[in-house]
């Protein structure tokens, strides 16, 4: 078998982004993961049935730091000798490509999940728009998970082909696993754990709670909502990330004192919360092509998102779910008051969007595209 080496930055990518692909791909390669090291890596180790080194990366800019992560990288590929490196996030992208590359590895394979220079402005934008550039550079094949995201990378950024898999993502979806089959009594028991009534409209977020995912916004039309409707909770379930892209003050404070806002830290499994949510509300600023509206949609959720690119080809425009505004409050508010008053548009919404997903993004679907790809790489 080739011998396959996947990267990624932090290894909580490994155990919901890309969950369950090494272990698909270790029937046809021999699949070796690196990581940071966190108390995770033994059961990821354990559920993907590959081998899994942990070698230290940092996700902010830290040049000292990447340095000495990017000699342990450069020592581990001479020593393990891979025919393919294969990455994900842009810290790990621009490492193990350079390593592979001065390790002669003969194929390197980015792929781009994200794009955080769209919305970063000054020098920041300009060391991000290099470090993407370098990490094409270094690399020999380019792969992204969503047609828009495809586009502005060409527009921008290099000459390279990059590749789209199958209709997007990183994963696909398991469309089994995310599907509603939790009982009345499982929902009831979880809703009065977090004192929501059964009458109640749930809002529902599941993300990074940071700036870039639109929590600002969100929180701003949710207050103005609820003045109107008592019976409304926003749910939003996520870790926060204060020192990178830390939401404003005002909007923590109105999570923090409002009887209607529920914040829960990152969930393994996010399945409950969805089983309890009526909508599930994404107003990001940037995506490639964001799981969490796959998950939602998958459970059968309607969805509301921003008009960007990966949103917006998921979601068809009141067939799955409504499209808003980047960064308009009044948008957001427009569409989930239409979603909460007009019942005949919530149904042939919510009656349509699994199936929308099921068709377009099915994992055993993306799963076989990507083994296909990259067995003609290594030919």
């Amino acid at each position: 078998m080739k011998k396959l080496v996947i990267f990624t930055t932090v290894p909580l990518s490994l155990a919901t982004l890309v969950k369950g692909q090494p272990k698909y791909l270790s029937s046809f390669f021999d699949v070796s993961l690196v990581t940071s090291n966190e108390p995770i890596n033994s059961q990821i180790e354990a559920y993907e049935g590959v081998k899994l080194e942990a070698i230290d990366m940092s996700r902010k800019i830290t040049p000292l730091y990447d340095l000495k992560s990017l000699f342990k990288i450069y020592i581990y590929l001479i020593k393990t000798k891979p025919d393919m490196v294969y990455s994900f996030t842009p810290k790990a992208g621009l490492l193990a490509m350079i390593a592979s590359f001065f390790a002669r590895v003969p194929v390197r394979v980015h792929n781009i999940v994200g794009m955080p220079l769209v919305e970063a402005t000054g020098n920041k934008k300009r060391i991000l728009k290099i470090v993407e550039r370098l990490t094409y550079s270094f690399s020999t094949n380019l792969f992204c998970n969503s047609f828009g995201l495809q586009k502005y990378i060409k527009d921008n950024l290099t000459k390279k082909e990059v590749k789209v898999i199958a209709n997007g993502s990183i994963n696909g979806i398991d469309t089994e696993f995310f599907k509603d089959n939790f009982t009345n009594i499982e929902k009831e028991s979880l809703r009065d754990n977090l004192h929501i009534k059964k009458s109640d409209f749930v809002l529902i977020f599941i993300g990074r709670v940071v700036k870039d995912k639109g929590i600002n916004e969100l929180i701003e039309a949710f207050s103005i909502l609820n003045k109107s409707y008592d019976n409304i909770k926003l749910l939003i379930v996520g870790d926060f990330e204060e020192h990178l892209n830390a939401i404003d003050k005002n909007s923590m404070n109105l999570m923090k004192s409002s009887k209607s806002i529920i914040q829960i830290d990152f969930q393994k499994d996010i399945r409950p919360y969805l089983s309890i949510a009526n909508l599930f509300v994404l107003p990001s600023y940037r995506e490639g092509l964001p799981n969490s509206l796959l998950e939602a949609g998958s459970f059968g959720l309607p969805l509301v998102a921003t008009n960007i690119n990966g949103c917006n080809e998921i979601i068809i425009d009141r067939e799955n779910g409504i499209l808003v505004d980047k960064k308009s409050v009044d948008s957001l508010v427009n569409a989930i008051l239409e979603l909460i008053e007009n019942k005949n548009l919530y149904n042939k919404i919510k009656n349509s969007v699994r199936n929308s997903i099921i068709t377009r993004y099915n994992q055993a679907f993306f799963l076989r595209n990507i083994k296909d790809e990259l067995e003609k790489l290594l030919l």
